[in-house]
């Protein structure tokens, strides 16, 4: 389990500023360079080659090295270290911050959540509070697991595609 606290995006911890407050980088536009396992280096047009870690689910959908990309990113500063975080688009970067807003769940169990289940899996195992599914990712314990169902369950119904509650169907009695 990832333990070590997140610094705000003026490098202090304690009373700084939100962790998701402002966004340093919001996202990377380049050439893919390279790929291991669960990053890529993508080369801008101004020669900087920014490594950025990302969910399998993105990993899979990125196109092929020298290809060009763009990815909606997260940069985390902790006391060990910055690292930058990358997602296909605006939503999934907001459903990893939802994650990480959580304490004590930082930015690993954030990716692994999102690299076994995927957002809209992930979203409606918290909504509906699936504590066997959320605690059989890799990092994420059964009181973690609770913990997230509890505190993010009513907070990702937009990552979800169908709604929590059915909307009923129109039919000709309904109206005068």
């Amino acid at each position: 389990q990832d333990r070590t606290p997140a610094l705000g995006r003026g490098g202090r911890s304690g009373g700084g500023p939100d962790v998701h407050s402002s966004v340093m980088i919001a996202h990377v536009r380049g050439r893919i360079s390279s790929k291991s396992a669960d990053r890529v280096v993508v080369e801008t047009a101004g020669g900087v080659g920014y490594e950025v870690v990302v969910p399998l689910g993105v990993m899979e959908k990125l196109p092929a090295t020298d290809s060009e990309v763009t990815l909606a990113t997260e940069l985390v500063v902790r006391e060990d270290g910055w690292a930058l975080y990358g997602f296909l688009d605006e939503s999934e970067r907001r459903f990893f911050q939802r994650i990480t807003s959580i304490s004590g769940v930082g930015p690993k169990i954030g990716i692994a959540l999102m690299s076994a289940l995927g957002v809209e899996r992930g979203a409606r195992a918290l909504r509906e509070k699936n504590i066997a599914l959320l605690s059989s990712v890799s990092g994420i314990g059964k009181k973690t697991a609770e913990r997230l169902a509890l505190e993010l369950g009513e907070k990702v119904e937009e990552f979800t595609e169908a709604p929590a509650a059915a909307v009923p169907a129109l039919c000709d009695s309904c109206f005068p």
